[in-house]
C-alpha cells in the first residue's frame, strides 16, 4: 500500500511539472511541422516534455517521497524546485529551437 502511495505522489508531481512547462511555452514563438494537427502537436509536445521530466526526476522523487522525515522532505523538494528551474530552462530553449518560427 505504501508503495501505491509513493507512486501517485511521483506522478502527481510529474504532471504537476510537466503542465508548469507546458502552461509557459510561448506558441506564438513556435509552428507545429506540416504532418502534425494542432492537438496531435500538443500531445507530442507534452510527451516530449513529460520524457525528459521522467528521465530527470522519477528517481529523486522517488527518493523524496520515500523519506519518513517530512522536514527532510521539504528541503529535498525545494532543491529540486531550484534545479526545476534550469532545466525547464533548456527544455523550453531545446522546443523553441526544435519548432521556432522561422
Amino acid at each position: 500500500m505504501e508503495n501505491k502511495i509513493l507512486n501517485d505522489k511521483v506522478k502527481e508531481k510529474r504532471f504537476e511539472l510537466i503542465l508548469r512547462i507546458f502552461d509557459k511555452i510561448d506558441f506564438q514563438r513556435i509552428e507545429a511541422p506540416e504532418e502534425y494537427s494542432k492537438d496531435t502537436f500538443f500531445d507530442f509536445l507534452k510527451w516530449k516534455i513529460g520524457t525528459s521530466i521522467s528521465f530527470r526526476y522519477d528517481k529523486q522523487l522517488n527518493f523524496i517521497y520515500s523519506q519518513k522525515n517530512e522536514g527532510l522532505q521539504e528541503k529535498l523538494l525545494k532543491n529540486l524546485e531550484y534545479d526545476f528551474r534550469q532545466e525547464q530552462f533548456e527544455i523550453l530553449s531545446n522546443i523553441y529551437f526544435e519548432f521556432g518560427k522561422k
